[in-house]
């Protein structure tokens, strides 16, 4: 039936579904993400993963999205509170400092890893006589491509312990191998002094690499646990049809090829709701590492 030979109250109600249709279409979601998790990472990089991501939030939710990563957490949070963005995506540590500014700030989703709690690991040589990152100062680091922000954070945070200056400071140079991997094969070798690497990293190179690790190299220092980075909103910023229906979605994304596909390349496992745990997790991490 077209509109030009439908009677006027069929034509109505055609017309009000198909503005209906065309709005769920329409309907586009605004995502922020906190630019710690692209550091570094090149242009081509960064438009794959988040195209993936929308690519993703469409099969599972129906609705589209624009993702954000120009901004630091607080300036997410801030968006957030305006209600210039839907959704906030933070690592654990820079959503408690975010909720510490914005109280109204809830964690809708979590994104664990296949460690649901990770971890920084300082990495030297097995022969060297190093007790603690004081007896690094002045040696060789190597902070590769890819590193996460966890890791970037504990290091930091042992510099400024121990001598009040950032890594490029403290250290008396910084190579940047192109992966983690290959940061430890250049400690292993000799070439550089030390490198810092999360969970994830370091049992991967166990498996693959493990006559290598056992030989040459040895954890200096472990950081804190790291929950699992979060999704969260602004209470009262989205209305509860859209929070379910993206919540719901997502939760769904493991199922799907290209969700797994996607979620490999964030190096997620699954969505999933917060436990109630994850508060008292968040508490323990700001006291480790107290918002700037």
């Amino acid at each position: 039936m077209s509109f030009s030979t439908c009677k006027p109250i069929a034509c109505l109600i055609l017309a009000f579904a198909s503005a209906g249709h065309v709005q769920a279409q329409e309907k586009t979601i605004r995502l922020g993400m906190a630019k710690t998790f692209v550091a570094e990472r090149p242009k081509g990089f960064i438009d794959i993963a988040t195209g993936e991501f929308k690519d993703v939030l469409k099969k599972t939710t129906g609705l589209n999205g624009n993702l954000d990563s120009k901004n630091d957490a607080i300036e997410v949070a801030d968006k957030l509170a305006k209600k210039q963005v839907d959704f906030g995506i933070f690592h654990a540590h820079e959503f408690a400092w975010a909720q510490k500014k914005h109280p109204g700030l809830e964690a809708l989703l979590l994104a664990p890893g296949k460690y649901r709690l990770e971890r920084a690991y300082l990495i030297v040589h097995k022969t060297d006589a190093a007790k603690g990152i004081g007896d690094l100062a002045g040696k060789k680091l190597d902070v590769a491509e890819g590193t996460s922000e966890p890791c970037r954070l504990f290091l930091n945070k042992l510099c400024q312990d121990q001598a009040k200056k950032a890594p490029m400071a403290f250290f008396a140079a910084v190579a940047k191998s192109e992966s983690p991997k290959d940061a430890l094969d250049e400690v292993a070798r000799g070439n550089v002094q030390a490198t810092v690497v999360d969970r994830t990293v370091l049992e991967f190179y166990r498996e693959v690499r493990g006559p290598v690790f056992d030989k040459n190299l040895r954890i200096l220092a472990e950081s804190p646990s790291f929950p699992p980075a979060v999704i969260a909103w602004q209470k009262g910023g989205v209305d509860d049809a859209t929070l379910s229906q993206f919540r719901d979605g997502l939760l769904k994304a493991h199922t799907i090829a290209d969700g797994r596909d996607m979620m490999k390349t964030w190096n997620i496992e699954m969505f999933e709701t917060p436990a109630k745990e994850y508060t008292g997790q968040l508490t323990e991490l700001l006291k480790a590492f107290p918002s700037p």
